[in-house]
């Protein structure tokens, strides 16, 4: 088993990552460790992680005699994935771990057994997969990957459709995601999966909100940042954008005298076929009226689209076709010292509501057959080739889905949650931050998940928990413009400028001949026909943008996913022969 460091640190430069493998068939082959990773490596298991450039420590850790892989946090023990072992002593058992958003592999070779725990949202992404009696896991899927894997197709249509894999499926067949609030014991003899959080214990939401509903929730929301104060990491840094999540954990901090450094990332919001610059405007205006300077990332120019495409592409491609933007952020942290980041992450899902339905919100019932309506329409399947799975197929796996849920007016809000808030919003923070920094999510807290959970989600449409609370508690940090109240005369970017980057972004999506070939075979016959005849008219994609561009994408990470593990080379050979010929993946086909 050849492990390609080299290539790992290339792919992961300046990114926190890690990978593991308990109950290895043979013995891993590392070769020269370069400095930027660490390793760990015994005979019943190894594992590989990023470093923070500051003092050098991994993600890996020895403690109570045991191999330790924790990303993340713990926020009621105070514990991070930088913390000193004597801290990390206090996740010795994973029972202690509870309120926060983490990843955590322990193995015991005392019991010669493996403990795996996710966060009760299971926002701490981890990923694995099954070989035998060897299992790999990892932070991010295309480090498990393999040569000859095929692609999950099921995944692939709900990223189309809903812009996120669905459940526990992830871009290949053979690689899962960690289920939310799950546990699993892993012996030589087989595993065991338990739920150790139940989402059948959260409020049902049937709650009014009244005058007291608003304390009760600012309450929980101060306890959280507290939590997360209370963390040693270093300095404190906010993305500070002119959202109604953000300024509310501006105003925290100032009131609480916490120093912090804000910056802004330039973004352009499209409205109405015209890009807008909004924070980059606003946030350093509302920063300055209380006198903190906030420092502004600009956008890279669009002669630089392309690349950080590919590299956005390379990281979180597999999970989700957002975040191009987040890029320059992650370039800028990585160059400051080790810092405890605020993220908004859920603040919207939980404080407002997910999905935007006509009718939802009446009955348990009801709101079950509109999501799965929204979620899993035939429009998207009807342009694709039978190799993808039925139309009943993919509604029967949506379903079941659901169905993990509990029945109540809450079931479409957790199904949010797990879809598009964890497995399309997050990556940009979760999966791309560079190491030596710890991302909190306050608005992720328990604590504050069940305080929003109570109230009727109907209501909270009505109100919008971040907004009320911010207007009650923090009412001189209200009256301000911007994302959420942009004023009418606020003029467009330069269309010179918006067709420049559109370009760029056309280039990468469109602009590889052999990833357009391989597309082809996922396609209907009249598709096929518009996607090859658009190598020469241009213009006849553009009615289908919606449905091409995707596709290619998702065509264009499988063809470029890299193997780092090196298992057989019989199956690198088959790969390569997938790759000249359309691979036939093992999926139900439409009659």
């Amino acid at each position: 088993m050849n492990i390609n460091l080299d290539l790992i640190a290339r792919q992961f430069a300046d990114v926190e990552f890690f990978l593991a493998c308990v109950f290895p068939d043979t013995a891993p082959q590392f070769g020269p460790v370069p400095s930027t990773l660490a390793v760990a490596s015994t005979p019943e298991f190894w594992a590989v992680s990023s470093r923070a450039p500051s003092n050098g420590r991994g993600l890996l850790h020895e403690v109570a005699g045991s191999q330790l892989a924790f990303r993340g946090y713990e926020a009621a023990l105070g514990v991070h994935s930088y913390s000193d072992p004597a801290i990390l002593e206090r996740i010795a058992a994973p029972d202690a771990l509870q309120n926060g958003a983490f990843a955590y592999l322990k193995f015991d070779p005392q019991l010669q057994q493996a403990m795996v725990r996710n966060d009760a949202f299971g926002f701490g992404p981890m990923y694995y997969r099954q070989r035998g009696g060897t299992w790999f896991f990892a932070s991010h899927p295309v480090l498990l990957h393999l040569a000859g894997d095929a692609p999950d197709l099921g995944s692939w249509v709900s990223l189309m459709h809903n812009g996120s894999a669905m459940d526990g499926r992830s871009f290949f067949q053979d690689i899962k995601r960690f289920q939310a609030g799950a546990q699993m014991t892993i012996r030589r003899d087989g595993a065991d999966t338990q739920q150790w959080f139940d989402v059948a214990q959260l409020p049902p939401g049937e709650e009014m909100i009244d005058d007291d509903a608003f304390r009760i929730v600012e309450d929980a929301y101060l306890a959280a940042m507290e939590r997360c104060l209370k963390l040693d990491v270093g300095e404190v840094t906010l993305p500070f954008s002119s959202g109604f999540d953000s300024r509310r954990f501006f105003a925290t901090l100032l009131r609480k005298a916490v120093p912090f450094k804000a910056v802004t990332c330039q973004t352009f919001h499209r409205k109405n076929g015209r890009d807008y610059d909004i924070d980059s405007y606003f946030a350093p205006k509302i920063a300055a009226a209380f006198g903190v300077d906030c420092e502004l990332v600009r956008a890279v120019p669009p002669s630089a689209i392309e690349a950080e495409q590919a590299r956005r592409q390379a990281l979180i491609g597999t999970e989700t076709f957002m975040h191009g933007w987040a890029l320059p952020f992650m370039h800028w942290l990585a160059k400051r010292p080790p810092s405890l980041v605020f993220d908004g992450l859920a603040g919207d899902t939980f404080g407002n509501s997910g999905f935007e339905i006509d009718g939802l919100h009446e009955t348990p019932e009801k709101d079950a057959e509109l999501v799965l309506e929204k979620s899993t329409g035939p429009f998207v399947l009807q342009q694709l080739s039978s190799r993808f799975p039925s139309g009943e197929s993919f509604r029967r796996h949506y379903r079941a889905f659901l169905a993990q849920f509990p029945p109540n007016l809450n079931q479409a809000e957790l199904a949010f949650l797990q879809s598009r808030t964890r497995r399309c919003i997050s990556p940009w923070i979760t999966m791309m931050h560079p190491p030596g920094h710890v991302v909190v999510f306050p608005y992720c807290d328990l604590e504050f998940a069940i305080a929003t959970l109570t109230y009727h989600p109907a209501e909270k449409y009505k109100y919008f928990f971040q907004k009320e609370c911010l207007l009650r508690f923090y009412p001189e940090f209200y009256d301000f413009h911007g994302s959420r109240n942009l004023p009418a005369d606020h003029p467009p970017l330069d269309q010179a400028t918006s067709r420049a980057r559109d370009e760029a972004q056309e280039r990468y999506a469109y602009g590889d001949a052999a990833v357009t070939r391989e597309a082809l075979g996922y396609l209907n016959w009249p598709n096929k026909l518009v996607l090859l005849a658009s190598r020469l008219m241009p213009g006849l994609r553009r009615r289908r943008d919606w449905l091409f561009r995707p596709l290619l994408l998702l065509v264009r990470t499988y063809r470029e996913a890299p193997a780092f593990i090196e298992l057989d080379t019989r199956a690198q050979a088959a790969r390569q022969t997938g790759q000249a010929e359309l691979t036939q993946p093992t999926t139900a086909t439409r009659g």
